[in-house]
């Protein structure tokens, strides 16, 4: 008998659709939310059709919608560009509208099996909804009055009502009928695991991790310290006690914010402190709780580690602390800290609030040998414990994690109670599924310029208790939506009979288990290792427009022209950005025909000297500061190896100053650029552009653009200096993706001279006899198709400028230009 409660098979999807590849934030959200069609559905109108692609795999969606952790927003390919899809706010958008009023058709329960869950929080419920819905009967036992887990007693009213969790529990309970709520039923009280396993056919334990930790330093047992567990789950219980008016919350995660903003609005309070022994790049909580914290008047201090809490003779409390400092990275990844000797500090502290972790707490399940340390001992590869018959999931098993990755462990162990329950031995591994709607792409005109609008933040008022953020309305909402790139339309660049032939055939041939089946496929499509050399170059030819753009539009022939204009700053504007260089050694017939096909073309020249034609722009290159030549639209100083950076002198009001800049000199360069407040920033990626025909020495460095525009943005001056490009240009395409790596315009060199007949020797190119407007028109012709090229290809990803590419819009197609550019691989995930 087989067990396959969501259809699992191991390929990529269960949309049926053979080359379906999920999108970076449906691979990211744990339990395979189909954010793209929902999106879609919302920009279209069709809120009945985004609620149930939001509550197919979540059947706590309301709750997610305000409170989810958001994993899919940082997966976003638009994040690098001007913030993710406001995927979270829109899930709540629908959920507001629709969800109150949303119930399932009720599945009545057709099995005799009971399975006996013990826990009513996120995974609990979870298991308890897959399980019922598959027709067995389902006891569910809670310890405390009302179920929810930490969703109802750990999160506050103010960012979490308590009748949005109730309106998810009820949808559930209506449409499974066979869930018995057992309420203030703790285990080892009211129940016992003996009797539920002699009852029961399987037991599964979500008991959760709803003990605090203590501080673990002297005084931690002081009547004023309190667990910031204990803490929540008094307030919301509707406790409001009159507090001491300063609190200490320790602790950055979430149940730090979450107790320093319930602290900061009961009576008695006149300031909140939390402290954190990292920095501000490690603090756990999620920026948009820190900034909420931070704008109702909490103070956060960093780097500060408890020593010992001290009741003073005058009653008061005071908390002792040491600074610290980071070193490496641990096996965890995160920074380890020491304190720093002599560093102690007092702050009074009249409550002290530890929010340092959490932990089971349950004698019953010691007493029957399931807890390793203060965890259940659970196989993460079927979710048992060992007990037979005793499954075991969330937190009390895998350690604290958030309400979305707590559904998925629900998800996951009730695939394998089922299982078990069947009567499979070996299932498959359990997988997310993801499927797609197929939601038809319409792109809204204005999709690239709307920008991100964050929820409105209601903050402290009136109303201390009330939500602190506002839902969209109607027109935010589609305009929201309308941002998403839609890259569910992409399709997988691996294809069928390349990749699975073989393994295909090799399946035919074997008569076993699901799991063997399994391992086979395992190792039929075991990665291969890089057949290139680690130091080999990447080149433009691997980089590739992605799929999904290019045929996301039909390119009408009636829509506005892609804007081709690229100005450089004070006056300097080109009607394109495809300058020519290089030619300062080449004979002055070749220098008089790349001047002529300018001056038709509309582009620049960059140089050590100038062109016949004082109308064509001319971008000099120097070596020294002094030697700026007052005909030179812009300057741009070429440093010796051994000189500093300098700024060359400026002839005229209007002309432009620069630097060049190479993969050596990068970070110096951009440092000194935003010092000096530069004009233009020159990005040599053949290291030596001062040298003739330098593209002969090799390929470019494409790593040097992804570098320049980290560092720039590092230090948020992104944009602020315009970048050029030199170094193996031989198309509009290879302009196309220059611009969307971020540059703002390119120089083409050896392909200019190509284009003029030229032909390689050994002291670089020849060029044979010829005419001069014969040249003229070769040349500008060359320089206009490919302006025309790189049109079109910002055309067919949908930009009206071809200065809107972005590096979203590209894929590689191999390793070293994965490791140049950081451009997601095609064919992959991420």
């Amino acid at each position: 008998m087989s067990c396959k409660p969501f259809s699992l098979d191991l390929a990529a999807d269960q949309s049926g659709l053979p080359h379906y590849q999920p999108p970076p934030c449906q691979v990211a959200c744990p339990i395979g939310t189909d954010v793209a069609s929902y999106v879609g559905l919302i920009w279209a109108g069709d809120l009945s059709g985004a609620l149930e692609a939001i509550t197919a795999t979540n059947p706590f969606s309301g709750v997610c919608g305000r409170v989810c952790d958001a994993p899919c927003e940082p997966a976003c390919r638009r994040t690098g560009a001007d913030g993710p899809v406001a995927i979270r706010a829109l899930k709540r958008y629908v959920m507001d509208r629709l969800g109150p009023g949303f119930h399932l058709p009720a599945i009545a329960p057709d099995k005799t099996q009971r399975v006996a869950i013990i826990g009513a929080g996120p995974a609990g419920l979870t298991a308890a909804q897959d399980i019922a819905a598959a027709g067995y009967h389902v006891d569910v036992y809670e310890a405390l009055s009302r179920p929810g887990g930490m969703m109802l007693w750990g999160i506050p009213d103010f960012r979490l009502p308590p009748e949005v969790v109730e309106q998810d529990i009820a949808r559930i309970l209506q449409r499974c009928p066979g869930i018995t709520l057992h309420l203030s039923a703790p285990l080892g009280e009211a129940v016992s695991l003996a009797d539920l396993s002699r009852s029961h056919d399987a037991v599964l334990l979500t008991v959760g991790a709803s003990a605090g930790r203590r501080l673990g330093v002297p005084g931690d047992d002081l009547p004023m310290v309190q667990d910031g567990v204990s803490f929540l789950n008094a307030v919301n219980g509707g406790a409001r006690p009159r507090l001491p008016a300063h609190v200490v919350v320790v602790g950055g995660g979430d149940v730090a914010m979450d107790a320093c903003r319930t602290a900061r609005r009961l009576p008695g309070v006149e300031k909140v402190t939390v402290l954190y022994r990292r920095g501000p790049d490690e603090i756990p909580a999620r920026a948009h709780e820190i900034s909420a914290a931070l704008a109702e008047g909490i103070e956060i201090v960093y780097n500060v580690a408890p020593a010992a809490v001290l009741a003073r003779p005058d009653g008061s409390t005071r908390l002792r602390c040491l600074r610290t400092e980071l070193g490496a990275p641990g096996p965890d990844g995160r920074r380890a800290f020491r304190t720093l000797p002599d560093s102690g500090f007092e702050l009074p502290a009249g409550l002290v609030i530890a929010a340092v972790g959490q932990k089971t707490a349950t004698l019953e399940l010691a007493r029957h040998g399931l807890l390793e340390g203060e965890r259940i001992a659970t196989d993460p590869a079927t979710m048992r414990t060992r007990l037979p018959g005793v499954f075991a999931a969330g937190d009390a098993a895998f350690g604290s994690s958030t309400i979305v990755q707590a559904m998925f462990q629900g998800h996951k162990a009730a695939y394998y109670v089922l299982a078990a329950l069947e009567g499979e031995a070996h299932p498959l591994p359990y997988r997310t599924p993801c499927r797609t709607r197929a939601v038809p792409v319409a792109q809204d005109p204005r999709w690239e310029i709307l920008g991100l609008e964050h929820p409105r933040f209601l903050g402290l008022g009136d109303a201390l208790w009330g939500e602190t953020e506002a839902g969209y309305d109607d027109r935010v909402a589609r305009e929201q939506a309308a941002r998403c790139y839609r890259c569910d339309t992409e399709t997988g660049s691996v294809d069928y009979s390349v990749k699975m032939r073989e393994t295909i055939f090799a399946l035919a041939r074997q008569d076993a288990t699901p799991s063997t089946i399994a391992d086979l496929t395992r190792q039929r499509l075991a990665g291969r290792p890089d057949p290139f050399l680690p130091t080999r170059p990447a080149t433009f030819d691997e980089l590739v427009f992605l799929p999904a753009n290019l045929t996301r539009l039909v390119i009408d022939p009636y829509r506005e022209a892609c804007r081709t204009r690229t100005p450089l700053g004070n006056g300097l504007d080109l009607a394109h950005p495809m300058l020519v260089g290089g030619f300062d050694a080449a004979p002055e017939a070749i220098r008089a025909a790349v001047a002529a096909a300018l001056l038709r073309s509309g582009g620049g020249y960059a140089g050590r000297r100038p062109l016949d034609e004082p109308r064509i722009p001319w971008l000099q290159l120097v070596t020294a500061p002094d030697a700026a030549d007052a005909r030179a639209a812009a300057v741009l100083l070429v440093k010796d190896a051994h000189a500093p950076f300098a700024l060359p002198q400026r002839r005229h009001p209007g002309q432009l100053l620069g630097l060049v800049a190479t993969a050596e000199t990068i970070a110096e360069a951009v440092d000194f650029a935003i010092t000096a407040k530069a004009d233009l920033l020159l990005l040599d990626g053949s290291g030596h552009m001062q040298a003739n025909w330098a593209e002969l020495a090799g390929p470019p460095d494409l790593g040097l653009i992804t570098g320049a525009v980290s560092l720039l943005r590092a230090r948020k001056a992104e944009e602020t200096i315009p970048l050029l490009w030199f170094g193996g240009l031989r198309s509009g395409t290879d302009l196309a993706k220059t611009l969307a790596l971020g540059c703002n315009a390119g120089i083409t060199s050896l392909a200019a001279a190509l284009a003029l007949g030229g032909e390689i020797g050994e002291a670089g190119p020849d060029f044979a006899p010829a005419d001069h407007d014969s040249r003229v028109q070769a040349l500008a012709s060359f320089l206009q198709a490919a302006v025309s090229e790189c049109s079109m290809m910002a055309r067919c990803t949908g930009k009206t400028d071809v200065h809107n590419l972005e590096p979203e819009d590209l894929r590689t197609i191999s390793l070293a230009a994965r490791r140049a550019t950081g451009i997601t691989m095609a064919g992959t995930k991420g």
